[in-house]
């Protein structure tokens, strides 16, 4: 039980002299009070929003929470990485035609390769990777997706979206 938790309907017969207690007279009082509890309900869910975000922050567990909450509820399968993690697992390059940053295997994949030397560089100039699998990729808005991530990563921190 919380201090929000009010029943407005019920505290609006409960605030009726006991003489006035007749249905019709509870039924003006409940359509009077009608209007405060929209206000409470938008009150409530707007606490419930700001709990949430005070309960979330830039962590890479948090952030992967948020984002796997917001895009895909069921299957949980956006993640967070960054070099140190471990989870990447080859070379970022930089592909013109798709806009976007791609992942190479390391060897031994099974598929070769060929990188121009002038345009593999070995740095990314990315703090870490929002990793979203393709069965995403048509299905989410990357504008909502940016701005989900902005909200909660540090200000000094640059991204960027990789579909796996």
């Amino acid at each position: 039980m919380s201090v929000y938790d009010v029943k407005i309907k019920r505290l609006a017969l409960l605030l009726l002299p006991t003489a006035l207690r007749k249905p019709l007279v509870a039924a003006f009082m409940q359509s009077a009070v009608q209007g405060c509890s929209v206000l409470h309900g938008e009150f409530m869910r707007w606490r419930d929003d700001k709990d949430y975000r005070l309960w979330h922050n830039g962590q890479v567990c948090h952030l992967r929470a948020v984002l796997n909450d917001t895009f895909d509820q069921t299957e949980r399968r956006i993640t967070v990485d960054d070099e140190d993690s471990g989870g990447l697992r080859g070379a970022r390059l930089f592909t013109r035609d798709m806009d976007r940053h791609i992942l190479l295997p390391v060897r031994g994949g099974g598929k070769a390769f060929i990188i121009n030397r002038r345009g593999y560089g070995g740095v990314s100039g990315f703090d870490f990777w929002v990793s979203v699998p393709y069965a995403l990729m048509g299905k989410i808005d990357e504008t909502r997706l940016a701005a989900v991530v902005s909200t909660y990563k540090l200000a000094s921190k640059r991204w960027t979206i990789n579909y796996n």
